[in-house]
């Protein structure tokens, strides 16, 4: 858990979540870092499941616990965790920022609000929570989403398409060039 941006992040999560205390919603956060004790620090004891850092077999049985997914996001640049989460069937709850929209189709397959925005990330937490069927079908279209648009063989079909392409351009461009001695 690094300052900054990471940190950032949290403490929107918390002030979000503070507003949904009557709301019933635990949190589940997998990660370590210098400044754990801050984090937790920041969210009611009784809400949190702080399960430290996971070993790469096991992350997908903790997404497999959770119902979404939700990180504000703030400055990310990319997100491995947000197509982990898709991958796993969650639908998410981001920020808009950087790549995140690239990988989180709002409205599909999760919820986008302004980067910052505390009041807008907290309704849509609350939208989710309380809408069974749209979480469903947002976790249903970000597993298909992330299959489609981000697994690793559809990447290396397009890669390789790109290659064979350069090759056969190339190749009909072959000249010789010799270098003075």
């Amino acid at each position: 858990m690094r300052a900054g941006d990471k940190e950032a992040s949290y403490r929107l999560l918390a002030a979000a979540l503070e507003r949904l205390e009557r709301r019933d919603w635990r949190l589940l956060i997998a990660g370590d870092g210098a400044r754990r004790d801050e984090i937790l620090a920041l969210f009611p004891p009784d809400r949190i499941d702080w399960r430290g850092a996971i070993a790469p077999e096991d992350i997908a049985g903790v997404y497999a616990e959770g119902d979404l997914f939700v990180w504000p996001a703030i400055n990310e640049a990319f997100g491995i965790a947000l197509l982990e989460a898709q991958a796993a069937g969650l639908p998410v709850i981001a920020g808009a920022s950087g790549g995140v929209p690239d990988i989180v189709r709002d409205g599909e397959t999760g919820l986008l609000v302004a980067e910052g925005d505390e009041a807008a990330f907290a309704a849509a937490v609350a939208r989710l929570l309380d809408d069974a069927d749209t979480r469903r079908a947002y976790g249903k279209e970000a597993a298909a989403h992330v299959r489609a648009d981000h697994d690793i063989a559809p990447a290396r079909r397009a890669i390789g398409q790109i290659l064979e392409a350069a090759v056969r351009t190339n190749a009909s461009r072959r000249s010789v060039a010799a270098g003075a001695a």
